[in-house]
């Protein structure tokens, strides 16, 4: 998860959870890392060297404040509280949060039947694919069993004109290539009637 936040936010998802939490009760630094754990049943499992940063941070930005337990057994336990400059912050950033979930929500139902597709191949095999592809994108139809290895027939029927887009980036240690093909469907003609465009759908490859 992230420690950032988006564009108009103070605090990133690591930030809110930690608020979340406080806004509880107090509590160690561990005794968070094993309640978030619980809460999202072993699916994030923080660690140590993003938590306590993240609460570094807020205690600077004076949203939580802290108190060291001194223990004559077992090492000493830092506690956190929120302070009430973190409570405002925390109902601020929610409300934000609440609006992005609803976005994404949204964008998951609207994409969840687009096709999608991702595999490792040799460069000839790839190649293959791109020819097939250049065939079909100079004929009437693209059929995509044969741009995509393993794939039941679908034809796609490109329109006139086509967007073309490239994108050449290098992500961490690895170098990507994106592109994206788009055009504008039109629906049947009618009887009587001309063809009316349909509105646009996007086809991605890469």
């Amino acid at each position: 998860m992230a420690a950032t936040a988006p564009r108009g936010m103070k605090i990133g998802a690591v930030s809110l959870w930690l608020l979340l939490l406080l806004s509880e009760k107090p509590m160690y630094g561990y005794e968070v890392i094993r309640e978030l754990e619980k809460r999202f049943s072993g699916y994030w499992r923080p660690k140590t060297g993003t938590i306590y940063p993240a609460f570094e941070k807020l205690e600077e930005g004076g949203l939580v404040t802290s108190r060291i337990e001194f223990r004559d057994e077992g090492l000493d336990r830092k506690h956190y509280a929120l302070t009430e400059k973190g409570r405002t912050e925390l109902s601020q950033t929610m409300t934000h949060w609440t609006k992005m979930m609803e976005v994404l929500e949204n964008y998951r139902e609207v994409h969840e039947s687009i096709f999608r597709y991702k595999e490792r191949l040799s460069k000839k095999d790839l190649s293959k694919s791109l020819v097939a592809l250049g065939e079909g994108l100079s004929g009437r139809s693209v059929d995509l069993s044969r741009v995509l290895p393993g794939q039941k027939k679908i034809q796609v029927q490109p329109t006139e004109p086509v967007t073309f887009k490239l994108l050449y980036a290098k992500e961490e240690d690895e170098l990507e290539i994106h592109m994206e093909l788009k055009w504008t469907p039109t629906r049947p003609a009618r009887s009587g009637a001309k063809p009316s465009p349909r509105p646009k759908r996007s086809k991605h490859i890469g």
